[in-house]
């Protein structure tokens, strides 16, 4: 799935690309401002990747969580998971870095957003307008390399 929004043969609101990596939306977000940063390279496993493209990732993580709180998205914090391998919940064979913005407070929330994510597949169309939306609002306030 990853490849093909890489590719450019899937959708993807796309707030980031070089090179090396693509950051894009979340299509069934924990939060809003939820994206997932990409390596253009597939491999199913951090460890697979090369420790340069590793430390890229996680630099453009750090540029596009800044983009979250510069644009007034949950600037309280945010979660950088990788999920590394079918066992710790991985859905999607190709190392991502999910950077979800958190708000104090927000923890019930998310519980039940992750627990019901999946659950409406209807309105993508309006779903995709608003993640659109979003993605050039944050590619706007993405600071400098």
């Amino acid at each position: 799935m990853f490849c093909a929004v890489v590719a450019g043969r899937a959708p993807a609101s796309v707030v980031w690309q070089d090179d090396q990596c693509i950051a894009f939306m979340d299509l069934f977000p924990l939060n809003e401002g939820h994206v997932l940063v990409v390596p253009r390279v597939h491999a199913p496993l951090l460890n697979e990747l090369p420790a340069s493209l590793r430390d890229h990732l996680f630099r453009v993580a750090c540029r596009v969580i800044a983009a979250q709180k510069a644009i007034g998205l949950h600037a309280d914090g945010a979660n950088l998971v990788v999920n590394d391998g079918k066992p710790a919940n991985q859905h999607v064979p190709h190392v991502h870095v999910h950077l979800i913005p958190r708000d104090g407070g927000d923890l019930a929330a998310i519980g039940v957003r992750m627990a019901t994510r999946f659950l409406n597949p209807f309105g993508m169309d309006a779903r995709r307008r608003r993640l659109d939306a979003l993605a050039a609002r944050l590619a706007a306030a993405m600071p400098p390399a």
